[in-house]
């Protein structure tokens, strides 16, 4: 089954359906608790060294900071796993995190009791090493305690804010969108209703089961290209198994989590996948893709790109003004090309790119570089063939707009023909363009001259956004040097 997305697909909705005000950001719960758990391990360990320190200082005794070090972080991974088995980290409690000093107090034990030998060599204790095992439980027993107050005090208050609010909006305005409305609208804390949109009917009105109709199915992507939104489900009667197949087609571009209420067919949504089955209250649902901008993904990744996208910067600054001057000495022009592309959520950016042209091509119409191409300059000969001429991007990439790894980004032209000849091309736009991608190493790079030259690369790229992790990122630098030194298909 094939859905049609025209050029017009990547323009926001300017009907007269009512539009949401805008929302916070949500946090992410996984993060928050996850750092709470880090702060702990932490403080059980400054519970261990400060008292050593103040007896090597002041009580001239013969203290191993190795010794030290081990033990606290035996101690501190101990204490971890005992918290995280009475779920003191569970992202569902947020509202609620747990401080329960008995408990505290028992891990802490626990977790000394385990420690002995492990950290510190038998031969080691004496009168004084019981002393700092004491002084240790006492202070870390106050730290992690006086920690988790302040931290349940925070995070409760964040939630209250809304700050960790799962945002949902419903795709349908039936019974189903009823039942999930209501369980939404009065269910547990932390699930923000955003509505319902629905393309059958007039946008801001009320419907037969007292439902007000948000907007058409252009509105809630454009809701979700803006970030207002962290899930969308579709809510659909059986008759409409078609149609929820070609609904879900289109939204699968959005960056957020989708999910189908169980009764259809997962073969309808993609019959090359498996999906999790989930449930929100009383609704059943089929997850059909996950966020892959959730939790820890997106921090790992930019902390990924700033740093080494510097390193590379300061590495190969040298370069930088080699290959500067070899333009300008070669012909007339800018030594740097901006052209209009498209990021993550179709948010136009201008890429940066050594001149390697005689023309600064950026309209409606843009003619796609190929092999022995006559508007190439000699240098810019030899800077596409080595991807040299990629290397300014960097600093796309430092000021957000890019990362070092992720799909190509295409020009503006480009991306409004390609997306009618391919429904899941918009797809590449969840997650921000990249330098390199899975693509290019896979051979899926060049020139675009057949309709399976595209399909080979986003299925590369989409392959990518659901595989992603760093070391993935570092596999797929790695093996652009070596396509870089071969230059197949770079022109």
């Amino acid at each position: 089954m094939t859905v049609q997305v025209t050029a017009d697909s990547f323009e926001a909705s300017d009907g007269s359906g009512y539009t949401p005000a805008p929302q916070k950001k949500a946090w992410s719960r996984q993060v928050a608790v996850d750092v709470v758990a880090a702060l702990d391990c932490l403080l059980v360990a400054v519970g261990a060294a400060l008292p050593a320190y103040i007896y090597g200082a002041y009580g001239e005794l013969n203290i191993k900071p190795l010794e030290i070090a081990q033990t606290g972080l035996i101690a501190a991974l101990i204490v971890n796993v005992c918290l995280r088995a009475w779920n003191f980290y569970d992202p569902r409690r947020i509202h609620r995190l747990p401080v329960e000093p008995p408990r505290i107090a028992i891990a802490l034990v626990f977790a000394f009791a385990a420690s002995l030998g492990l950290g510190l060599p038998l031969e080691s204790y004496d009168a004084h090493m019981l002393i700092w095992y004491l002084t240790w439980l006492a202070l870390s027993f106050v730290l992690v305690f006086g920690h988790r107050v302040i931290a349940a005090s925070v995070l409760r208050n964040l939630a209250i804010d809304g700050r960790f609010n799962t945002r949902i909006s419903v795709y349908g305005a039936g019974i189903i969108a009823r039942r999930a409305a209501d369980f939404l609208t009065n269910g547990p804390d932390g699930l923000n209703f955003v509505g319902v949109y629905d393309d059958r009917g007039t946008p801001g009105r009320v419907n037969d089961e007292g439902l007000t109709v948000m907007g058409t199915i252009d509105d809630l992507i454009a809701a979700g290209r803006r970030g207002e939104i962290d899930q969308v489900i579709i809510a659909l009667p059986q008759s409409a198994d078609r149609r929820v197949a070609q609904i879900a087609r289109k939204l699968e571009q959005l960056p957020v989590s989708l999910h189908v209420v169980t009764h259809m067919a997962s073969d309808l949504v993609d019959p090359q996948s498996s999906h999790k089955v989930s449930a929100l209250g009383p609704l059943g649902m089929l997850d059909v893709k996950q966020n892959p901008h959730a939790d820890w993904r997106p921090i790992a990744k930019r902390a990924e790109d700033l740093v080494l996208a510097s390193l590379f910067l300061i590495a190969l600054a040298p370069v930088f003004a080699l290959i500067a001057a070899a333009i300008k000495l070669d012909s007339k022009g800018p030594v740097l090309f901006r052209q209009r592309r498209r990021g993550m959520n179709l948010s136009v950016f201008h890429v940066l790119k050594f001149r390697t042209m005689h023309v600064l091509e950026d309209g409606e119409t843009i003619e796609q570089a190929k092999r022995d191409d006559d508007r190439t300059t000699r240098v810019g000969r030899f800077l596409r063939r080595t991807s040299l001429d990629e290397l300014p991007q960097l600093w796309n990439v430092l000021v957000g707009e890019m990362s070092l790894v992720g799909p190509r980004p295409h020009a503006v032209a480009h991306d409004d023909t390609w997306a009618d000849l391919l429904s899941q091309y918009v797809n590449r736009a969840q997650v921000k363009p990249g330098i390199t991608g899975l693509a290019q190493i896979s051979g899926a790079r060049g020139q675009i001259g057949r309709d399976s030259d595209l399909r080979a690369r986003v299925e590369r790229d989409l392959e990518y956004i659901a595989q992603w992790s760093v070391l993935l990122d570092l596999n797929i630098i790695v093996k652009t040097i070596w396509a870089v030194v071969r230059g197949k298909n770079a022109h």
